[in-house]
């Protein structure tokens, strides 16, 4: 009896893969001491992105012989986003959490920086920094890291199912077999 991979295991596996890539990526930034460095930030999109047609591609080719819809490579994508957003959430929690808390301080000083750089008064940037302050100390900030990994992760998956499906001739396919 044949033991064929689902889309499940698939884009678990995947998502395991592109999340531990991002989690590497993330522990060399904190490294380097580049955690907030915004240009180098945009690198884990890329992370993601590779992530998300590598597998969909070997899913493709490996499991469904070489074809598969819009709508299938668009699947496969959110869900490879979906197990990655997951481990690299929790993980980004851990750090600032628990592994270095003097990264929220560094978050909200950045953050203290740009808005009186937008010429806020003093008891907005008052305001808006204690909410940020109380929201990354909580796990709910887990919760909007993952929500937001995966509607960006939802759009690169509507974008690249569109180069990576390949429908082929559907006749002709069923009845290769007869």
């Amino acid at each position: 009896m044949e033991n064929k991979t689902t889309m499940f295991q698939h884009t678990m596996t995947w998502g395991a893969i592109t999340g531990i890539a991002l989690i590497i990526y993330t522990l060399i930034l904190y490294l380097a001491g580049l955690t907030f460095n915004t240009a180098l930030g945009y690198v884990s999109y890329i992370i993601l992105i590779a992530g998300i047609i590598m597998g969909t591609l070997a899913y493709r080719n490996k499991v469904l012989n070489g074809y598969i819809s819009y709508g299938n490579a668009f699947l496969t994508g959110l869900l490879i986003v979906v197990f990655a957003a997951i481990l690299s959430s929790f993980f980004s929690f851990i750090l600032m959490r628990f592994i270095d808390p003097g990264l929220i301080e560094q978050l909200v000083s950045k953050t203290e920086e740009k808005l009186i750089s937008q010429g806020l008064n003093d008891e907005q940037i008052e305001i808006a920094v204690d909410r940020m302050r109380r929201m990354m100390a909580s796990p709910f900030s887990v919760i909007l890291g993952l929500l937001g990994m995966i509607i960006v992760g939802a759009i690169l998956a509507l974008i690249t199912s569109a180069f990576i499906k390949k429908e082929g001739n559907t006749f002709e396919r069923d009845t290769q077999g007869v």
